[in-house]
């Protein structure tokens, strides 16, 4: 993997991640380069019971708003499960990317939608233990990021996200979910790019900053 490039663009829900990301598979489409664009997020295996477990203990929450369906988790209410979670996670997370990389043998361009920061970010907000990233878990699931790859964090404010994106609208950690990516970003010091602008404006920042 070492002659691949990799790319990823990470924020919180809203932030426009998916939309940027089409934007590059397009420039590589353009240039008829060889891209894989993978999307891991949370994966559920060797965790799946005890996602059940929270649902009928009632850890975990849905409501249904103006027809959308919100969920949420207060794995903090248990601290056993605030324990166990985060490490089944990360065996999740492992077994997916590592399936995953099996496929990147021939590709040239590997974009990242939804990775390990996002997984991160989602059990810090779920065991709201926002200092996650220091512990030893939390540095696994950012070692589990190829040394090369390049990080843009976008930044949206929550007003803008909850317009934007309509299942975001009565989402009750949304703010949460923003300050986790901040602390993340702020940690690590990787690129933050503005995206309350124009949308063209935004694409040739993170192209350039891509050097894309």
């Amino acid at each position: 993997m070492n002659n691949q490039i990799f790319l990823y663009i990470t924020g919180p829900d809203g932030s426009g991640k998916t939309s940027y990301i089409s934007e590059l598979e397009n420039k590589l489409q353009v240039q008829n380069k060889n891209y894989k664009h993978i999307w891991i997020r949370s994966p559920k295996i060797l965790s799946k019971p005890l996602m059940l477990f929270c649902r009928i203990t009632g850890l975990t929450k849905y409501k249904i708003i103006d027809g959308v369906k919100y969920g949420k988790h207060e794995f903090y209410r248990s601290r056993f499960v605030s324990w166990l979670y985060p490490l089944l996670q990360y065996a999740d997370f492992w077994i997916k990317w590592k399936l995953e990389k099996r496929k990147l043998k021939q590709t040239n361009f590997v974009l990242f939608d939804r990775f390990a920061l996002d997984t991160l970010a989602d059990i810090m907000i779920d065991t709201n233990k926002l200092d996650l990233y220091t512990k030893h878990i939390g540095k696994a699931f950012i070692r589990l990021i190829p040394e090369n790859t390049s990080i843009i964090v976008l930044n949206v404010n929550e007003n803008t996200i909850r317009l934007r994106k309509k299942d975001t609208l009565h989402d009750d950690h949304l703010a949460n979910k923003i300050e986790a990516y901040k602390i993340i970003s702020n940690s690590l010091n990787l690129k933050v790019v503005d995206n309350n602008r124009a949308f063209e404006n935004v694409k040739k920042e993170i192209f350039e900053s891509l050097e894309f």
